[in-house]
């Protein structure tokens, strides 16, 4: 099989020729999803395998909330994999240029049970009763400790894409100079000494995620709605 990989991923040099054969299994498109971003030819090879390690997480998820069987395990499922990759910023000047529109990755994380997302600048999203950003060592130590919050405290949050625009606040650090000057500060938060502002509105739009078609996703809608309708 790596034979028959290597073999097509070179007749990709010749892009005219290429056709991704529809009949490769999972694990063939696996490995050719591997050996084609080794090469930095995924984009061009596999289109619409870019984000193939998030349809992978968001595949598990689903299959794992199938088998908990409960109404939350589904739905958070269903609502992560509704938004494997989003984006975020404030919707006026407000936020640094690190944070501003980043985009954020669903990644096979899970700290304190929570989900995490990463940003292409190093900095990850991870929940904790809030959805927090803040670095890598923080998020993988599980401190709740961040540069942005989101202030509503809430153990059954679903996914970043459903939190209200309005319940953010973030850090000198994150904020522009200007904006973080003239807005009403906070001491500290959540026991944290430092100084917060509101954030005057914030959009969060999920750039992709699994359709509902997709096999998983629609066995797990399918359990869902028998859930609801049971009630």
């Amino acid at each position: 099989m790596v034979d028959d990989v290597a073999s097509t991923l070179y007749s990709t040099l010749h892009p005219v020729s290429f056709r991704l054969n529809p009949d490769l299994t999972e694990a063939q498109r696996g490995e050719l999803a591997v050996e084609s971003e080794f090469y930095g030819l995924r984009d061009r090879m596999m289109p619409s395998m870019v984000h193939y390690e998030q349809d992978q997480v968001g595949v598990r998820l689903l299959k794992h909330a199938c088998f908990t069987g409960t109404k939350h395990a589904l739905m958070s499922a269903v609502s992560a994999a509704h938004a494997l990759v989003f984006e975020m910023g404030s919707t006026t000047p407000w936020l640094t240029d690190e944070f501003q529109d980043a985009q954020y990755l669903i990644t096979d994380y899970v700290v304190n049970g929570a989900l995490v997302w990463a940003a292409a600048n190093g900095e990850f999203r991870a929940r904790d009763d809030r959805m927090i950003i803040g670095n890598k060592m923080n998020c993988a130590a599980g401190k709740a400790v961040g540069v942005i919050y989101n202030a509503v405290e809430n153990p059954k949050c679903l996914a970043p894409t459903q939190l209200r625009s309005n319940e953010w606040i973030s850090h000198k650090t994150a904020t522009l100079g200007p904006q973080f000057t003239s807005a009403p500060q906070y001491d500290s938060f959540n026991g944290i000494q430092a100084i917060w502002v509101d954030v005057p509105d914030m959009h969060i739009s999920a750039v992709y995620g699994l359709d509902d078609a997709d096999p998983a996703m629609a066995a797990a809608l399918r359990q869902l709605t028998a859930l609801i309708a049971a009630e």
